[in-house]
């Protein structure tokens, strides 16, 4: 298998019920683009319906069907019936969610930034990787009466809409950490009430079918481990001990969406271990079966549809009885899972004596799953073991195994990760050369490999955290996070300093043997491209084998969305460097599994 192989895979999204039927999103990579357009499944048939080649977010509201169409920089809500084209609604540089309201509809919108040379920071969030510096908020519009409903310098997060009433979450309290509130809009949609508080997340709002305003989230404060509930906004939990999230993470170019879904009762998405279901809130129970992620649904009606990922087929719609799989000709590798004392992990077994590549996800509040991975399988394809897996931090597993690892970063969740390979070895006798690699947080760990152990043959750190002091001036977010993540109040005083400093990887690069690829985005904000070069340059100066490979205009999601000619790239040169080491016989480290 090549890489441009790898990526033909077909995505699907954004279902939508209406009635007997059941429309969605097709999203495909072309050349050096990406593609989508909406599609309708009814009585067993699938038909496209849109063909701009760059639509998403179908619904169907008062017999027309509404979606989003992108073109020039800006995105354009449109509106077309059975029998009549398309026609533009609104336009505005980027629209997040709409929802009918009374005969208005209402958005959360962006306007067009304007790039300039200047500009002028004046709180510590300033900018945030994807969106670049936030020249621009995430405001709620009336989209017939164009006229701002909540704006400020802050985001608007989510809205939901129940007759005429309308709740929103916004930042506006904790722009720079990132919390929410949830407001009601009264007078007229002039005013707003706060409906929550303490401090915490509200990702998601919606209502309940009696009407009571709800949230996903938590009121913990500043807690990055913490799993979300669906409360209400006095407080109260209504979705039991479930992890109302979707923390399972896949490299298949399109995510996956958060929300509430109000019909007869009320649902949304949990997670636990490796998988993500469709859950019923009021009933507390699980809808939809193991061994898959769900990425989205929609219920109307009582006719549930939902789009998911397995490991052995990359994405599936099922509507009732039917399912649509957009690519049938393609199945993943065989994946067997087991459970050791650290954590939960994923094997797929290509040849005892072959090479082994160890992958440690993000986060590190995230999590693999039962799900199909572009670069597993691309590896696979290619002759390799893959192992990868869940240490403590993971999410899925409750509050205290995600909290685990918190100020212990490279500690016991490193010990974790190294467990996964040794029980992976003693079941099926593994003999060959090994190496690991991860990005973001797995990219830390990567280091944290390379400084530790000589037990690798090479590695590839993606978007790495290197360099836990630097990184808290120039992260987005790592002013805070670095902070509570390593368990300390004030991250400038002289002793967190050097507490930050010595769990760092790059304190103990003099001991790294090990030849490692840097592979990072130039326009990543969350772990910065200073945070690869502190590594590889130490590297080459102590006459350790290391490249940096540099992509312009990509961000921290260069791995799973970036340009496309870029992902292919990647995959490409992992690949060769795996090679390079562990099948061609070079490599300084010991390189087995012994």
């Amino acid at each position: 298998m090549d890489a441009r192989e790898a990526y033909s895979v077909k995505v699907l999204s954004d279902p939508f019920v209406n009635g007997d039927e059941c429309y969605f999103v097709q999203n495909w990579i072309e050349g050096n683009e990406y593609g989508s357009s909406i599609f309708r499944m009814a009585h067993g048939r699938v038909e496209r319906v849109t063909f701009g080649g760059s639509e998403r977010s179908p619904s169907v509201y008062g017999g027309y069907l509404y979606y989003i169409s992108s073109a020039g920089g800006e995105e354009s809500l449109m509106r077309m019936g059975r029998m009549s084209g398309p026609e533009r609604v609104a336009t505005f540089g980027k629209i997040h969610k709409f929802l009918p309201y009374n005969d208005d509809m209402l958005a959360i919108v962006e306007a067009k930034a304007e790039a300039g040379t200047l500009f002028v920071a004046k709180r510590q969030m300033y900018r945030y990787d994807t969106r670049g510096y936030l020249r621009s908020r995430k405001k709620l519009v009336s989209v017939k009466g164009g006229r701002d409903i909540v704006a400020g310098d802050f985001d608007v997060v989510d809205f939901a809409v129940s007759g005429d009433d309308v709740i929103v979450s916004t930042t506006e309290e904790d722009d720079s950490t990132g919390l929410h509130q949830v407001y009601r809009l009264i007078s007229g949609l002039s005013g707003r009430e706060k409906l929550t508080g303490g401090r915490g997340l509200a990702t998601s709002v919606g209502f309940t079918p009696s009407g009571e305003a709800v949230f996903i989230g938590h009121r913990s404060g500043i807690a990055p481990w913490k799993q979300k509930s669906v409360m209400a906004a006095d407080g109260r939990v209504l979705s039991g001990g479930v992890n109302c999230s979707l923390d399972v993470i896949t490299d298949l170019f399109v995510g996956g969406a958060q929300g509430l879904v109000t019909d007869g009762s009320l649902y949304t998405i949990a997670h636990e271990g490796g998988d993500t279901y469709v859950y019923d809130v009021l009933a507390r129970k699980r809808l939809t079966g193991r061994g898959m992620s769900v990425r989205y649904f929609h219920s109307s009606g009582g006719n549930l549809a939902y789009i998911l990922t397995e490991p052995g087929r990359p994405s599936l719609l099922r509507f009732g009885e039917q399912e649509y799989d957009p690519n049938p000709g393609v199945r993943g590798a065989e994946v067997e899972n087991f459970r050791t004392g650290g954590g939960e992990y994923w094997f797929i077994h290509s040849g005892s004596e072959r090479p082994t590549v160890l992958s440690v996800h993000g986060g590190p509040h995230m999590a693999y799953g039962n799900c199909y991975y572009i670069e597993f399988n691309f590896l696979a394809a290619n002759g390799f073991n893959v192992v990868y897996g869940n240490p403590r931090g993971s999410s899925g597993y409750g509050d205290d195994f995600a909290r685990a690892c918190v100020g212990d970063w490279g500690g016991r969740d490193f010990e974790d990760v190294l467990s996964f390979l040794d029980d992976a070895r003693d079941r099926f006798g593994l003999t060959g050369k090994v190496a690991i690699t991860g990005g973001s947080y797995g990219g830390f760990m990567t280091n944290v490999a390379i400084v530790k152990s000589n037990r690798f043959a090479c590695a590839v750190s993606e978007m790495p955290v290197s360099n836990l002091l630097s990184m808290l001036g120039t992260s987005d977010i790592g002013f805070w996070f670095n902070a509570v993540e390593s368990g300390i109040e004030d991250p400038w005083s002289r002793e967190s300093q050097e507490r930050l400093l010595r769990m760092s990887p790059i304190y103990s690069v003099k001991d790294a043997r090990t030849p490692t690829m840097y592979i990072h985005g130039e326009e990543d904000f969350r772990c910065p491209i200073e945070q690869s070069e502190q590594m590889f340059m130490a590297l080459r100066y102590y006459g350790v084998d290391s490249e940096l490979v540099r992509y312009s205009g990509d961000s921290h999601e260069h791995a799973r969305h970036g340009r496309p000619q870029n992902m292919v790239d990647r995959l490409e040169r992992k690949l060769a460097w795996f090679r390079k080491y562990m099948v061609d016989g070079e490599g300084v480290g010991q390189g087995a599994a012994p």
